[in-house]
């Protein structure tokens, strides 16, 4: 079986990040990836999801210690980078973005994201 070397980053402040490295199967998805990093028994990587059925897939709620905050708007955010790219937001969910080769880094950011309702005045 063909494996791909993938990257992981938690990031729940600006000040703190966590990473660990990993082979997965060819076709795996981000939330394998996140999946996998629990297997390494490490608190920072334990995490929460609601599944929203097949087309929404899963919303995280919490990674680590650190729950998304709807009321101040704090989410986790997934974003992803190939070899030494900048950081790309994942226009895809964490079950819906696969994995297309080796030399990606799936990154989890804890930060505040607006609303439309904060949008329109």
């Amino acid at each position: 079986m063909a494996l791909l070397a993938v990257n992981y980053e938690v990031h729940p402040s600006d000040q703190v990040v966590h990473k660990t490295a990993m082979m997965l199967p060819i076709n795996s998805t981000a939330l394998d990836v996140m999946e996998a990093a629990v297997d390494q028994n490490s608190p920072y990587y334990k995490f929460v999801a609601t599944y929203y059925g097949s087309s929404l897939g899963y919303f995280i709620n919490a990674i680590g210690d650190v729950p998304t905050a709807p009321n101040s708007h704090y989410y986790w955010a997934f974003y992803y980078s190939i070899g030494d790219g900048k950081p790309i937001y994942s226009d895809k969910g964490v079950s819906n973005f696969i994995l297309p080769s080796s030399g990606y880094t799936i990154i989890m950011k804890y930060e505040r994201i607006e609303t439309k309702e904060e949008h329109s005045c």
